[in-house]
């Protein structure tokens, strides 16, 4: 055996395709993966969704509670599995995030959700589904609203806009962030979501190829010490070697905390030297306005403009 068959090869290029455009008038999927669904915020999600022109297809586990899921894992999956089997549902949104993805995530039906492509849109707990639909399925999937949180409390102008532009496969889109180290431009497939759920698939079959990657993350009720502490498990793991850049999301720091002196703690020490482009007050994440991302879709950072470009450049 030639020692070069002993060393590591490099992972094949991510390849992923736009899934089918999704418009008014389709029959969308609702789903819950993760925890128990707030009816009253189900219903107002609901006739958010309806007012957009779409007609919600719900899973039969949305109204049922099991401990802390909705649902007992069998139950969720089936009622997850039981959408994706229907051809005319175009796209699947989740209810909301919690927790509860991670423990069925090995037991989703990978070919029966490549025979019948479609949008996927969640964040928060939906990490790691999100991401495994770009790597299994060459699919892009969408990091944006869900139905039980931000259709319940009233999509935003630009909110809206953003789901239903990416939903229609509407590319190029420009976003606006703040440049903090870098210059020029990078590009590469915008991958991640939740930091904690990205952190939670190192040393699995779900951690996301990031080589070559734009990394975002997003947070929720995290002190400065925790988000730090996430920061250096991902690069001792080598999980940042190689990335072409980061662009952070929105930051929503616990009550106890001080939003300008977290922050000030995070970017002094963590985020002080970084040895590749960063950017941040990317608005996407567990706060409004939350845009939708297409992670897996190429996507350029400009850092001396200010902006992220998803989809093919603008001139």
């Amino acid at each position: 055996m030639s020692s070069s068959a002993l060393e590591p090869q490099p992972s094949p290029p991510l390849l992923t395709t736009l899934p089918p455009p999704v418009r008014p008038g389709d029959r969308v999927g609702v789903a819950a993966l993760s925890g128990p669904v707030d009816q009253d915020r189900l219903e107002a999600g609901l006739a958010a969704l309806s007012a957009l022109g779409f007609q919600p297809q719900l899973a039969e586990n949305l109204r049922m509670k099991s401990g802390l899921f909705a649902g007992t894992d069998d139950e969720r999956l089936e009622g997850f599995h039981r959408l994706a089997a229907d051809p005319t549902v175009k796209a699947i949104l989740f209810a909301r995030g919690g927790h509860g993805v991670l423990r069925v995530l090995d037991r989703i039906d990978w070919p029966l959700l490549r025979r019948f492509p479609r949008a996927y849109v969640g964040y928060c707990d939906l990490t790691p589904f999100l991401l495994a639909v770009v790597e299994r399925l060459g699919l892009v999937a969408f990091h944006g609203p869900m139905v039980a949180a931000d259709l319940a409390r009233g999509l935003t102008a630009a909110e809206q806009e953003s789901l239903l532009g990416c939903l229609a496969g509407e590319f190029p889109r420009s976003l606006e962030c703040r440049t903090l180290a870098g210059s020029g431009a990078v590009e590469g497939p915008i991958l991640g979501g939740c930091l904690s759920l990205l952190t939670s698939l190192l040393g699995t079959d779900y951690s996301p190829r990031l080589a070559g990657a734009l990394l975002f993350w997003e947070e929720v009720s995290e002190p400065p010490y925790r988000i730090d502490r996430m920061l250096t498990h991902l690069r001792l793991s080598d999980t940042l070697a190689n990335i072409a850049g980061m662009v952070i999301g929105h930051i929503t720091w616990p009550s106890a905390e001080e939003p300008e002196e977290a922050w000030s703690l995070l970017a002094d020490d963590a985020l002080s030297t970084p040895p590749w482009p960063l950017a941040a007050g990317l608005q996407a994440g567990h706060e409004s306005p939350n845009l939708t991302l297409p992670l897996g879709l190429v996507a350029r950072l400009d850092l001396e403009r200010e902006r992220l470009i998803l989809g093919p450049a603008l001139d």
